[in-house]
């Protein structure tokens, strides 16, 4: 009975260290994606909390240096959850969140709202649709809470991991 005990243990272990293993040979590739997203949001964030409306249409410039394949950086209100730069959903932009019919983009709105609540900085995942696809997908968000105007904007981008 022992023996069988130690086995299983042994198995157990080996297990566990496995998946560590495999989920750690994963890290380095979403740190990379992390540190490109980070750049990317801190970048336009002090962009448009100096040049104002300059800085908000250089983010919403499809051909722009924020935009990057199913990388993009938008913005949204924090008061109402709407994306008032999204240059690849252009019709979400101005729409509240409570006027989303999805109930998952709805939700990702709030998600996005409610994580830079109380703080400036977040990580967060949520589901979202790729560039051009209508099915959603797991979307990693980074997100930097700013103001302007006394108004709170949420400065984010994010990927898509595989």
């Amino acid at each position: 009975m022992r023996k069988i005990r130690l086995a299983i243990c042994i198995s157990l272990v080996s297990c566990f260290l496995f998946f560590i293993g495999a989920g750690s040979a994963q890290e380095p590739k979403y740190q990379e994606k992390k540190q490109l997203v980070r750049n990317l949001v801190d970048e336009a964030a002090e962009l448009i909390k100096t040049k104002g409306q300059t800085g908000l249409d250089a983010v919403a410039d499809k051909k722009g240096k924020f935009s990057a394949g199913d990388t993009y950086v938008f913005v949204t209100s924090g008061e109402t959850g709407a994306d008032l730069v999204n240059p690849a959903f252009e019709y979400v932009e101005g729409l509240p969140a409570e006027n989303y019919r999805n109930p998952d983009a709805k939700a990702a709105q709030m998600a996005i709202v409610n994580a830079v609540k109380d703080k400036d900085t977040a990580w967060i995942e949520y589901l979202w649709p790729k560039p051009n696809e209508t099915k959603f997908s797991k979307k990693i968000a980074y997100l930097r809470k700013i103001t302007i105007n006394n108004k709170v904007r949420i400065v984010g981008a994010g990927f898509y991991p595989e």
